[in-house]
């Protein structure tokens, strides 16, 4: 910026004298250009020329300046005011050494200072602002559960959440250190079942991926997802990753659980509808069947019908289960006429077994107010089980008592038990227990979900107490109808 307070003839001639200067070089060096060609005048004597054309053109510029001084300082004035941003980039100092134009020129520095200081102080605030929303992010990053890392492309850490050293190294520590560190060789350290796998698809490019890291052999010993993606810059190119952990591990019991359903199922639609087929044939083709044979026959395929029944209706339930479209038809029964019922439902099974059922129903209980059909289906699941893991010659009890404020139904075997540490999981979608002994009878981990269900309907409860080698005993608890 020009000072306005330049004074002195000397200092004003030296200004000249440099302008003239400097036009002199430049249309000496155009017309140079210009003539060479030519080949008629020199470069030196059209720069002599030149510089007698520039001193006149500027002592005429410069007296016309002086002259027209007041005009072009309203002209800026007046753009300044019609500036709607208010900026002092439309102002500019004059070359006047009078009073006049040295107080212009002050007033346009101190106004271009204020305006510059301004600026600063904005920035400053939007500085502020802008520290704060970090803190905050960084407050959110280091309170959610997944895991959170940032790697440069290379897979150094540059930032790692607490719930990431958690689910790593097992320690919650808030102001984890992994900077510089490879993401890479800590996951390795963490012997992954299947970390081979992995790293080479981590390795391989760098698009989005997800991946599942395996802490054993088997699903119940731990399931982590990893999530990689590009962290894309002002260039949109990727110049690091950003990585999400998070705990999978009942998500991929419960699929796996899903999938292993599926197959239960198929196996368990076939055997019946197989059987029903074989022994129907058999009624058409053989001849000389003896009547006993035929009611024999007649036997299996009602057993196998009313397998194949209660396995329909179980699919039915489930997809009511997985819908949440389940509802109630509330109404009042006779609770001898539904253990007569459930006892038709279940009795093939307990006769194949031979086990011995035991029912007892209480005096004072005679009648029942809730959805009879849901009730039924809830103590086939619950008998179904006590049957099937109860082993041959032992015993099932039904039992059912009224109380002040609910009605209780249990059933009790004498079975194998469940152990302590699966007793919470048991009523989970699809799980079955690990006793090696579960896994060789067929079931699909639903009928206990579903069971519960329907004591929660009934605003109700469904309780176990089991122990193992000894037996279980499942309680039914239904509010009275006030």
């Amino acid at each position: 910026m020009i000072s306005g307070r330049a004074s002195g003839i000397a200092r004003e001639s030296m200004t000249l004298l440099v302008t003239c200067g400097c036009m002199l070089f430049l249309i000496g060096f155009i017309v140079s250009q210009q003539t060479v060609g030519a080949g008629r005048y020199s470069t030196v004597s059209l720069a002599i020329g030149g510089l007698a054309v520039t001193c006149v053109v500027v002592a005429m510029l410069r007296y016309h300046r002086r002259l027209s001084l007041p005009v072009r300082l309203e002209r800026q004035l007046s753009a300044f005011a019609n500036n709607a941003g208010g900026s002092a980039e439309v102002l500019h100092p004059v070359l006047d050494r009078t009073s006049f134009g040295q107080g212009w020129n002050d007033l346009i520095q101190r106004f271009q200072e204020r305006q510059a200081d301004q600026i600063i102080e904005r920035r400053v605030d939007q500085s502020s602002v802008n520290r704060t929303g970090t803190e905050r992010f960084a407050r959110a990053l280091r309170s959610i559960s997944e895991g959170v890392a940032i790697t440069d492309s290379h897979g150094k850490f540059s930032y790692a959440n607490a719930a990431w050293s958690n689910t790593t190294t097992g320690v919650h520590d808030i102001e984890c250190n992994f900077e510089g560190g490879s993401i890479y060789a800590s996951l390795e350290e963490m012997k992954f079942h299947n970390w081979k796998d992995v790293e080479a698809k981590l390795t391989e490019g760098t698009k989005p991926i997800k991946v599942e890291l395996h802490q054993g052999g088997h699903v119940s010993d731990g399931v982590l997802q990893l999530a990689r993606n590009p962290l894309v810059g002002r260039s949109q190119e990727s110049d690091g990753f950003v990585w999400m952990m998070r705990d999978v591990t009942q998500l991929a019991l419960a699929r796996e659980a899903h999938e292993q359903f599926l197959a239960s199922a198929t196996h368990e639609l076939r055997t019946p509808l197989t059987n029903i087929r074989a022994y129907s044939e058999s009624l058409i083709d053989l001849e000389d069947i003896s009547p006993a044979q035929q009611k024999e026959f007649f036997n299996i395929i009602h057993s196998e019908a009313g397998r194949l029944s209660r396995l329909l209706n179980q699919l039915l339930d489930i997809q009511q289960l997985e819908a949440g479209s389940m509802t109630l038809t509330i109404s009042s029964f006779d609770v001898q006429r539904m253990v007569h019922e459930v006892q038709e439902h279940i009795g093939p099974l307990v006769k194949e077994k031979q086990l011995k059922f035991v029912s007892r129903i209480a005096p004072n209980l005679k009648t029942i107010h809730a959805d009879k059909e849901k009730v039924i289906s809830c103590l086939v699941n619950l008998l179904g089980n006590a049957v099937k893991y109860t082993s041959e010659g032992g015993e099932v009890r039904l039992q059912a008592e009224q109380f002040e404020e609910y009605i209780s139904i249990s059933v009790e075997d004498s079975g194998i038990g469940i152990a302590p540490e699966e007793l919470p999981k048991i009523f989970e979608r699809f799980y079955r227990c690990q006793d090696e002994r579960v896994a060789t009878i067929e079931g699909n981990g639903l009928g206990l979900s579903f069971a519960r269900e329907v004591a929660l309907l009934h605003h109700g409860e469904l309780t176990v107490e089991s122990e193992i080698n000894k037996g279980s005993r499942f309680i039914l608890k239904i509010p009275n109808k006030n």
